[in-house]
């Protein structure tokens, strides 16, 4: 069977290209913030590890 073979069963709304999720809002800022999805350069545990084991390279 090819695969650029004529099909009488699909239908032009099966090829329309469509979103494949629903997009949900974007949070508010509040919210956002109160992830805590960027924390501070202090909690770090790499840059403590490195510290920890007195590695200098950058």
């Amino acid at each position: 069977m090819f695969s650029h073979q004529f099909n009488p069963d699909i239908t032009p709304g099966d090829i329309v290209a469509r979103p494949k999720f629903k997009q949900s809002p974007m949070p508010t800022k509040a919210e956002l913030l109160a992830r805590c999805s960027f924390p501070s350069v202090n909690t770090n545990r790499h840059l403590d590890r490195m510290i920890r084991n007195g590695n200098s390279r950058a």
